[in-house]
């Protein structure tokens, strides 16, 4: 059991390592421009330490979305529907604090040479949990005005998101989330004269 507990803090230490020289190569240059062995030479290690827990740059790619989008479920899982009716603040709270504890990889990300498919999959997370808060706060009204406010708040959002992390998150998590659900709930020009 200790020898399985090292192999696993080994294994997480390289995919950090491997994953700390990935975000500085994007902050560079696109994904399809990174070559295995500047990756690793990045990260001090051999290319066959690489090709142990991924196949190409965009399996790993891949896979680091993949554990940043498992934790994003789990955030908007933790908030019930019945609160978001009342009040969104705390899921907007988790979502900035996460992105606070993952600034780098989010950065790049949000990027030029990041991937688009990224701010997609964020969208399609929140979705439903969103059409289903609107659809019972806003009974009566049509799936397109759904659309409309929805692509509204969620690119806002992901436009603060990028903003912030792009200068550094100088504000704290709270801040952000009390900003962006001001935004939501008031509109941004009323809310300027505010910040």
């Amino acid at each position: 059991m200790e020898q399985e507990k090292r192999e696993d803090r080994r294994v997480r230490r390289t995919k950090k390592l491997l994953t700390q020289a990935l975000t500085q190569l994007l902050q560079e240059k696109q994904a399809k421009e990174i070559t295995v062995k500047e990756l690793t030479e990045l990260a001090d290690m051999n290319r066959g330490t690489f090709y142990l827990y991924y196949k190409d740059i965009f399996d790993m790619l891949e896979k680091i979305e993949d554990s940043l989008f498992e934790a994003l479920d789990a955030i908007v899982d933790r908030h019930e529907e019945e609160a978001l009716t009342a009040q969104t603040k705390p899921m907007l709270l988790d979502l900035f604090t996460f992105v606070q504890e993952n600034q780098e990889m989010c950065r790049v990300l949000l990027s030029a040479n990041g991937d688009m498919n990224f701010l997609h999959r964020l969208n399609e997370v929140v979705r439903e949990k969103c059409r289903s808060v609107w659809l019972a706060l806003r009974k009566g009204q049509d799936e397109d005005a759904f659309d409309y406010h929805y692509s509204f708040v969620v690119f806002g959002c992901a436009g603060l998101i990028r903003a912030w992390v792009n200068r550094g998150c100088p504000e704290t998590a709270a801040e952000m989330a009390e900003l962006a659900d001001r935004m939501i709930q008031r509109g941004s020009l009323t809310d300027m004269e505010a910040y």
